[in-house]
């Protein structure tokens, strides 16, 4: 180590040589571990992203989840490249570790990126669009509904064909949402 790198060191700094093949000279990079980390805090949606996400995901899923748990769960080859997910995201703020058991939670749920389409119900991650959709099957059953009950007068109206094709769009283009949406979730 030489003394440049010492004195770095001491001031808790990392030190980091870099060449250039095509100018032939070392130049001396610092970066300061603090500032990683706040630039992680202020960058969620960047580090939830791959297979960071995957792990953010399972934790989100599993209310806790450890590193081998984890490890197994996602077919992932080592459990280092778990911990280097898990330290990512408890530098950026997203998870803790609870001291009793040793497992991981979720401190707060970023609504960023492709988590923004989703709502949390229990240990279910579901599309918000599908929300939508409950609404808009409503509607077509009351539709349906109203046409039993007032039978050609209400069917012919173009009030309630205006209405009926409104209804019919909004839920074609909301379960297309749905399993778009769904198709993209991280497993």
């Amino acid at each position: 180590m030489t003394p440049r790198a010492r004195k770095y060191k001491k001031e808790e700094l990392t030190v980091t040589h870099r060449s250039s093949k095509s100018k032939n000279k070392t130049t001396l990079a610092m970066s300061d571990p603090d500032e990683k980390a706040e630039d992680l805090k202020n960058n969620q949606k960047k580090v939830l992203q791959g297979k960071t996400l995957q792990v953010y995901w399972y934790i989100l899923t599993h209310h806790r989840a450890g590193v081998r748990e984890i490890q197994k769960a996602l077919k992932m080859v080592s459990s280092g490249t778990v911990a280097y997910q898990i330290d990512k995201l408890t530098k950026a703020g997203i998870i803790s570790k609870n001291d009793e058991d040793g497992k991981y939670y979720v401190k707060e749920g970023p609504k960023k990126g492709v988590l923004g389409f989703y709502f949390h119900l229990g240990p279910f991650m579901i599309p918000r669009y599908s929300l939508y959709l409950i609404v808009n099957i409503l509607g077509v059953v009351g539709y349906v509904f109203l046409a039993i009950i007032y039978g050609d007068v209400f069917i012919t109206s173009p009030g309630s064909l205006f209405l009926l094709f409104f209804l019919i769009f909004g839920t074609s283009v909301f379960i297309f949402e749905s399993i778009k949406i769904w198709e993209r979730k991280p497993t």
